[in-house]
């Protein structure tokens, strides 16, 4: 089972999985540059998760 998480207010988000869901995690983060997000710095990680996060200009 997949887990990604995604944490959304109005201009910025902030994507989370574990690396094993590396997979599921690219495909939201296209999803949500598909939608108008915009990357805000590279990929980070900690404690076997990955996070990336994105920003939205209205």
């Amino acid at each position: 089972m997949s887990s990604v998480s995604v944490f959304i207010e109005q201009n910025y988000c902030i994507i989370s999985a574990f690396e094993e869901d590396s997979g599921d995690f690219v495909s939201k983060v296209n999803e949500l540059l598909r939608e108008g997000w915009s990357l805000s710095g590279g990929l980070s990680s900690s404690n076997s998760k990955i996070f990336q996060a994105l920003y939205k200009v209205n």
